[in-house]
């Protein structure tokens, strides 16, 4: 399926940025459906509803206290219980000093079962312009590897 979900919360507005970017980066590369969810703003099951006819599941959080937004925790938690299949997976975030949810991201992923084709997306602070572009290069690299499946 050509949807992708952008699944992220964020504390200083660095890892919205982000998610923002990344999801450019999807449309440029051809995905047709790219829905933006931050959890401040939904609720878990809408993000369930939005998942049922997607092909990619992209997650961002920023490193808080070396771990990961308690929102973004309990989706995920709640995510996992309810053992999705056939989707791409991806992690993103910004850290101010160490840096570890994206990778802590990763991993939850891939104890899903989601197909991971790119390593964590970590930004520390505000992204500067290069990191603006590595976003966007993400996002498009996401795309041609959901573009791949369909395929197959």
């Amino acid at each position: 399926i050509n949807k992708a979900v952008v699944l992220y919360d964020t504390m200083w507005k660095s890892t919205a940025t982000l998610a923002k970017l990344i999801g450019e980066g999807l449309i440029e590369g051809g995905v047709t459906d790219v829905r933006f969810l931050s959890m401040s703003e939904v609720h878990r099951s809408d993000v369930v509803t939005e998942l049922l006819e997607a092909g990619a599941l992209v997650v961002g959080s920023p490193t808080m206290n070396n771990n990961i937004l308690p929102s973004i925790a309990d989706i995920m938690t709640y995510l996992k219980g309810l053992k999705p299949r056939n989707l791409l997976g991806a992690a993103f975030g910004s850290f101010g000093w160490s840096g570890e949810a994206p990778k802590q991201l990763h991993a939850m992923l891939e104890e899903m079962g989601l197909d991971m084709p790119a390593e964590p997306l970590r930004v520390n602070y505000v992204p500067n312009e290069a990191e603006q572009a590595a976003a966007r290069e993400f996002g498009l690299g996401l795309a041609a590897a959901l573009k791949e499946r369909l395929t197959q």
